[in-house]
C-alpha cells in the first residue's frame, strides 16, 4: 500500500512513462538482436507471399478503418474504465512498457533486415497517423492518472461520488475520442496509401 501511494502521489506521469518506454524499447531492441536468426526466414515469407498479396490486391480502406477503430476504441474504453480502479496505473504502466517493448523489436528487425529501406518501411508505417497517436496516448496517461489519483485520493464513498471526478473529465475524454476517430482515419486511409507504396520497395 504504501508502494502504491507513493507512485500515486509521483510529481510527474509522463518522465515515467517515458522511462518505462525507454526501458521497453531497449528490451525489444535486444531480443531482436539475440533472437535474429529465428525471425530471419520468417520475415522472407512474409516478404515473399504477404507483400505481394497486398501490393495485388484493393485496399478495403473502409473495413480497414472499421477495424482499426474497433481496436482504438477497445482499448480506449478499457484504459478510461481502469483509469477510476486501483488497476488503471498497473495498467498504464503494462501498455507503454510493451508498446516500447514491441516497437523496439519491430523497429531493430526490419532495420537489420532490409537496411535502409526497413527504415523507410518504419517511417511510413507510423505516418501520417503516428503523428496523433502519440499525443493522444500522452494526454490520455496523463489525463488519466490525474483521474485515478483523484478518485483514490478523495473520500468518495458513493457511485455519484466516484463518477464525479469522471464527469469532470468528460469533455476531454470526448475531445480524445474524436481525435482518435481522426488518426483512426489517417491509418486507414493516407497510411494504407503510403504503406502500400513503400512495398514496391520490397517486390
Amino acid at each position: 500500500m504504501k508502494k502504491f501511494k507513493l507512485l500515486i502521489n509521483s510529481p510527474n506521469v509522463i518522465q515515467v512513462a517515458i522511462i518505462l518506454l525507454i526501458i521497453g524499447l531497449f528490451l525489444g531492441v535486444l531480443c531482436a538482436n539475440v533472437f535474429s536468426d529465428h525471425f530471419t526466414d520468417n520475415l522472407r515469407i512474409y516478404e515473399d507471399n504477404v507483400f505481394t498479396e497486398i501490393m495485388n490486391s484493393e485496399i478495403n480502406h473502409a473495413g480497414l478503418f472499421r477495424y482499426v477503430l474497433g481496436n482504438n476504441f477497445n482499448d480506449f474504453v478499457i484504459f478510461w474504465l481502469l483509469s477510476i480502479t486501483i488497476l488503471g496505473i498497473p495498467y498504464m504502466a503494462l501498455k507503454v512498457a510493451s508498446f516500447g517493448f514491441f516497437a523496439g523489436f519491430f523497429i531493430s528487425a526490419v532495420t537489420m533486415e532490409y537496411g535502409f529501406k526497413g527504415i523507410i518501411l518504419v517511417l511510413v508505417y507510423l505516418f501520417p497517423h503516428g503523428l496523433l497517436y502519440l499525443p493522444i496516448v500522452l494526454i490520455c496517461l496523463y489525463k488519466g492518472y490525474l483521474l485515478g489519483r483523484d478518485i483514490h485520493q478523495s473520500s468518495h464513498t458513493s457511485l455519484a461520488g466516484v463518477l464525479k471526478p469522471l464527469r469532470e473529465n468528460l469533455i476531454i475524454i470526448v475531445l480524445l475520442a474524436v481525435a482518435l476517430i481522426f488518426a483512426s482515419f489517417l491509418e486507414a486511409y493516407p497510411g494504407a496509401y503510403f504503406l502500400k507504396k513503400a512495398i514496391t520497395l520490397f517486390t
